[in-house]
């Protein structure tokens, strides 16, 4: 077991860990099959201990969630992505701006009920389940559907409204107190491992076969929502994010509380519009 605390960064690729983020207490894990990442990365691998580290083409960084359950035993438990990171408010990627682990610690001892610091809510001008359809199938997702009315009923009617709304946490990133973090794995890798026992993957494309990765990442707002999780919420920043118009049109658009507005009056213009060819 892993006692010390750390923020897992996930990788699949050859990567070095920039120092500063080393001091923030973060550390590297390496998932997938690069033989070379293997070989070289430092930190630690998915592949020892309790580990689905085989399931990787399937699950993607779950492969890392899954082995921080059950091989770390820190109070605080979390991970981000190699070129992703919890930021405060910014352009472009700055790593003094990374939310270092001992922020984490503080921000969390503060809060009075369970928390849970995740990416910033996202909206869409479609609905999850359109959204989801763009990498998957429909059929999945009623697999998804029988398997948590089977095991969870009580979640069902939360699981319907994530498909029917707009709105959720991308990426699969997250940071909790352990018990916290703990819980919803239990949640999650149950529901999971049922699918997919249920699933024939075969015929479907490298992406589409990242299915449980993409599942997962409308499951943890049904989680939070049906336990009544208290949200923090930090920016994600992506270090190789092209600054586009369309990027800083929507980084004003959140500075100024106007952008859940706008992509909600996309939405409806969408479901208005389809209603009318319907």
């Amino acid at each position: 077991m892993f006692l010390n605390d750390k923020i897992y960064v996930v990788t699949h690729k050859p990567f070095v860990l920039n120092n500063s983020l080393k001091q923030k207490g973060y550390e590297l894990i390496t998932v997938g099959n690069n033989k070379k990442a293997l070989r070289n990365n430092d930190g630690a691998t998915d592949r020892t201990g309790d580990s689905i580290f085989q399931k990787n083409a399937n699950y993607c960084e779950l492969t890392a969630a899954y082995w921080i359950w059950k091989n770390t035993t820190g109070d605080i438990k979390g991970f981000c992505h190699y070129r992703r990171y919890f930021t405060r408010p910014t352009v472009k990627y700055n790593v003094s701006k990374v939310i270092s682990l001992a922020e984490f610690k503080d921000i969390l001892e503060q809060q009075a009920g369970d928390t849970i610091i995740l990416p910033k809510r996202r909206y869409y001008n479609q609905s999850s389940e359109e959204l989801y359809l763009e990498c998957g199938y429909k059929k999945d997702l009623t697999t998804t559907r029988n398997v948590i009315k089977e095991k969870y009923p009580e979640y069902l009617s939360d699981f319907d409204k994530m498909l029917n709304n707009n709105t959720g946490y991308l990426t699969n990133m997250m940071v909790a107190k352990a018990e916290i973090y703990d819980a919803y794995c239990r949640w999650l890798f149950d529901i999971l491992f049922e699918v997919e026992k249920r699933t024939n993957l075969t015929g479907y494309s490298v992406q589409e076969a990242r299915i449980f990765g993409y599942i997962s990442e409308r499951l943890v707002d049904v989680w939070i929502t049906h336990n009544g999780i208290n949200c923090i919420e930090y920016q994600s920043i992506n270090t190789e994010q092209n600054i586009n118009a369309k990027y800083m049109i929507d980084i004003m658009a959140e500075r100024l509380r106007l952008y859940k507005g706008i992509k909600d009056t996309l939405f409806y213009f969408h479901k208005f519009k389809e209603k009318l060819i319907g």
